[in-house]
């Protein structure tokens, strides 16, 4: 009997940690947050000069529903990594932001300029430290020269996500994972074989965030939803 218990115990913590939560969103708000809500559970917000006030953001968390999830991406300035106003102003932005949509992800896109020098490196660490980290997390989105490995190892370090198109990469070992699907070009969506090329290198994780750019978001939402159950 004690061997069956122990067999079955297996078999239900092999299902529980197979078990993935997937945040999906569309490239950005197309109509009302309602509306969007009805379709999607994830959503950037990008914060630039024309960003919503925080008094919108406020309105935003309170028209979805509580398992919504909303990511943060700082403004252009704070991901430059230079010390500004700009910077300053951006970073205050940011927490305002945070705190306005109640977010757990803020997101760090970073400009070509960002390498991996040195330099860039401790400007980039001092930013984490600045950033809420209480009860939320950072996700990095390197651009330019960072090859994917050392990416990762570097995004490691700093404990934070990083970001990858798993179309074409392979996602970084973690509790969490984030997925962007971009715009494919020619292409106007991404097939259930590339589709499901992501759920297997997404494979096992705490929770997945999917962000897609395409056109037909909401029919490859539909698409990776299945085969993610499946």
């Amino acid at each position: 009997l004690s061997a069956f218990v122990r067999a079955l115990c297996m078999l239900v913590s092999r299902k529980i940690r197979m078990t993935t939560r997937f945040h999906v969103g569309a490239k950005a708000l197309s109509s009302t947050i309602d509306a969007y809500a009805k379709r999607f559970d994830l959503l950037e917000v990008r914060l630039a000069d024309r960003a919503p006030t925080e008094a919108s953001l406020r309105r935003y968390r309170k028209n979805v529903p509580p398992h919504f999830e909303f990511v943060v991406v700082v403004p252009p300035a704070v991901a430059a990594l230079k010390p500004s106003a700009a910077f300053d102003a951006g970073l205050a932005q940011t927490k305002g932001a945070v705190t306005a949509l109640q977010a757990r992800t803020v997101l760090v896109s970073t400009p070509p300029e960002v390498t991996p020098a040195a330099v860039w490196r401790d400007r980039m660490k001092s930013l984490l430290a600045a950033l809420p980290r209480d009860a939320s997390q950072v996700v990095w989105e390197p651009h330019g020269v960072w090859e994917i490995e050392e990416a990762a190892r570097v995004a490691k370090r700093w404990d934070v996500v990083l970001s990858v198109d798993a179309a074409r990469e392979e996602v970084p070992p973690g509790p969490v994972a984030y997925v962007r699907l971009p715009t494919l070009g020619a292409a106007r969506s991404y097939s259930e074989a590339i589709l499901e090329r992501v759920v297997q290198r997404v494979g096992d994780r705490h929770e997945t965030f999917v962000v897609i750019e395409t056109s037909s978001a909401l029919k490859e939402y539909k698409t990776l939803r299945r085969l993610a159950q499946g």
